[in-house]
């Protein structure tokens, strides 16, 4: 027999047997609604159909058991509104140890420190980069910059009195 939408009728009760036999395998929908989504979504996979995905009976069961799979799914979908045994809503049990609060004022802090590190000049914007932002040591960082360990490390202790000074630390 040809799959096509002309003959549905005969596709229908050819597959009968599949699609009652999936209405009973998902007992969690009644019987009668999932035979008629079962013949609604026969007639979707007749319009689908190609050849080369094998043969109909079994895109047909392939299709029906995904659509119930992903049915079930959301009928376990639950409300944060939703009261609990004890009468309470499942969004007041919730426990979240997150401060908000403290997070905005955290991103303000750095905020104003790049602002800060910003502000040095270039020499000792350059040590404090290096520094904390690269993991470079003193060594390193003298190398780079054609200078002793000594200069470097005095700089770079500048640099933090001017940062807490207009930190206000």
């Amino acid at each position: 027999m040809k799959i096509n939408i002309e003959n549905s009728k005969q596709i229908m009760d050819a597959y009968m047997p599949l699609i009652i036999a999936n209405a009973r395998n998902f007992s969690a929908f009644e019987y009668e609604e999932a035979v008629d989504q079962s013949k609604m979504i026969l007639l979707d996979a007749i319009l689908e159909y190609e050849k080369e995905k094998g043969s109909f009976g079994n895109f047909l069961k392939q299709k029906l058991y995904f659509y119930f799979l992903d049915e079930c799914k959301k009928g376990n979908i639950k409300s944060l509104d939703e009261l609990d045994n004890d009468g309470i809503s499942l969004i007041n049990s919730i426990r979240d140890d997150y401060d908000l609060e403290k997070d905005l004022e955290n991103k303000q802090k750095y905020k104003n420190l790049y602002k800060a590190i910003n502000t040095l000049p270039a020499d000792l914007k350059s040590i404090i980069v290096g520094k904390y932002f690269l993991d470079m040591t003193n060594d390193d960082l003298a190398k780079k910059m054609n200078l002793t360990y000594k200069t470097i490390a005095n700089k770079s202790s500048i640099a933090l009195k001017l940062l807490r000074k207009t930190l206000e630390i």
